[in-house]
């Protein structure tokens, strides 16, 4: 207790995350818990509290619906791929533009498939720029001609705003993200790639926040969950947040950690988080199938998936999506595996902790019981944007975003999925190409401080110049772990040496 720590991925039920949230506070005495097994911050962290939590039900009055993002005059992106990170907004998107000429705008750095079939005009953005884009937005000073038409149409009654979880990468890009809103009068949506994220902001799962968009610091908040949960006080301390915690395992501040969920080439230092997972003094895992985490563990236990039990997905309206389970006991051959929420009840059992949650109609009791904060919000996030890398002759700055189809562990063994991925490319302007001495179908090798990956080039002309893109997911083991370098670092782009390798092979 106190020297334990919980690190959850975006596959989580609502009721599954609010269990993880309750079990860190109430068996490990601990705030140390985040669900962002990606790219992530303080501000984001900051951001997530003040504008998103607490608001999980909330469907009327100015929230922003699928329905409202339909009918919206214009729609910016900022962060976000609509179809490779949220098929069913670009559906929507695609339909809107074909039946009323919806405008979209992209903050990216070429023009994407969905970007093109929604007919949306590119806001050419090099990594980390995307703060100093939404400010001028917001000012509608130093604007090209298509900077100063979506400045215009965002002013238009209805228009919106989506931002995704890379934005959490871009210091200053969130906190600006809400000045553009305020001044034009968007309304800002947060949508981020994985199911189960939404709800693990509601449910309490990360550092900052208890369940209800209840700050973990407030006396009040404490007081209430508290009460809700019969223990006496919960933790005081603001908790650690994923970095945070893999950083305090790896150095041995940390004596246990308990990981469900989680690819390790996903986080934002793989490397640095294995070092952690092998320190740590006793790794526990739940988990789904084999993985890097469950190779490392002291104990693993199996959970069922998705189809195999009932629960519920809170979407990015904040609406609740319950389901039952499409597989029953007697439909398997084999015994299914119980629910995180089970095997944590079973734990806290072991542990002589009252944790009161022994199946999903106790859960969802306990969630209604508590419902919404109505206190004070959290503070407003206060980043601020940084210098940009300059890279020489022969670097470039790394870009990417993962494809919808990858090689994501639950994708692995369905070989009919993966024959409908997008070729893995990556993309380099015609300056950059011709200056890295590479052509249009070449191998190009992207090499960082651990190693290299290699893949097919296909010159882009709208990307900005020493600009290198890549599919982040799709290529070896991930592109951060092959190369050591994440989205805004830079790399090194040349012609790929030796002979020809396998597609996607990675050599460190």
């Amino acid at each position: 207790r106190g020297r334990a720590a919980v690190l959850t991925g975006g596959r989580l039920t609502v009721e599954d995350a609010y269990a993880y949230a309750k079990f860190a506070r109430v068996a490990l005495d601990t705030n140390d818990i985040d669900f962002r097994a990606r790219a992530h911050s303080a501000e984001e962290a900051d951001f997530l509290a003040a504008h998103v939590a607490g608001r999980g039900r909330d469907l009327s009055g100015d929230a922003v619906t699928y329905s409202a993002l339909e009918q919206a005059p214009a729609v910016l992106l900022a962060g976000l791929e609509a179809e490779e990170e949220a098929p069913g907004v670009f559906l929507r998107l695609r339909k809107a533009h074909r039946k009323h000429g919806q405008r979209t705008f992209a903050l990216a750095t070429h023009a994407t498939r969905g970007l093109t079939k929604a007919g949306g005009t590119l806001l050419p953005a090099a990594p980390g720029t995307e703060t100093e884009w939404l400010d001028a937005l917001a000012s509608g000073v130093g604007l090209d001609e298509r900077g100063a038409e979506a400045a215009e149409a965002l002013r238009a009654e209805g228009s919106v705003l989506l931002v995704g979880e890379r934005l959490a990468g871009v210091p200053g890009a969130l906190t600006a993200a809400l000045r553009t809103a305020a001044a034009t009068g968007a309304r800002l949506v947060w949508i981020p790639r994985r199911a189960g994220e939404r709800g693990a902001v509601e449910a309490g799962a990360l550092p900052s926040l208890l369940p209800g968009g209840r700050p973990a610091t407030d006396p009040r908040a404490r007081e209430e969950t508290a009460e809700a949960w019969r223990v006496r006080e919960l933790p005081h301390r603001y908790g650690r947040d994923t970095g945070q915690i893999l950083t305090a395992a790896a150095t041995g501040e940390l004596a246990a950690l308990l990981v469900a969920g989680v690819e390790v080439a996903d986080l934002p230092d793989p490397a640095r988080a294995r070092e952690a997972l092998d320190a740590v003094g006793f790794l526990v895992s739940l988990e789904l199938r084999p993985s890097e985490v469950t190779e490392r563990a002291d104990v693993v236990l199996p959970v069922a998936a998705v189809a195999e039990k009932a629960g519920s997905f809170l979407n990015w309206e904040g609406r609740v999506r319950m389901f039952e389970a499409a597989l029953k006991p007697e439909q398997m051959t084999r015994r299914l595996a119980p629910s995180d929420t089970r095997v944590l009840h079973m734990l806290a059992d072991a542990l002589d902790v009252h944790f009161a949650l022994p199946d999903l109609r106790a859960v969802r009791a306990e969630m209604d019981r508590l419902g919404r904060w109505d206190g004070p919000r959290a503070a407003e996030p206060a980043g601020s944007g940084r210098p940009l890398p300059r890279p020489a002759e022969g670097e470039a700055v790394l870009a990417g975003h993962r494809l919808l189809l990858d090689h994501g562990l639950l994708q692995q063994g369905d070989e009919a999925l993966a024959g409908t991925r997008h070729p893995a490319l990556a993309r380099l302007s015609p300056a950059t190409a011709a200056e890295a001495g590479v052509r249009d179908g070449d191998e190009l090798e992207v090499s960082g401080p651990a190693g290299s990956v290699r893949l097919p080039l296909a010159v882009t002309e709208e990307l900005p110049d020493r600009v290198v893109w890549l599919p982040m997911n799709s290529v070896g083991g991930g592109v951060t772990g092959g190369t050591g370098a994440r989205p805004g670092e830079l790399v090194r782009v040349a012609p790929a040496a030796g002979a020809a390798p396998e597609p996607g092979e990675v050599r460190s």
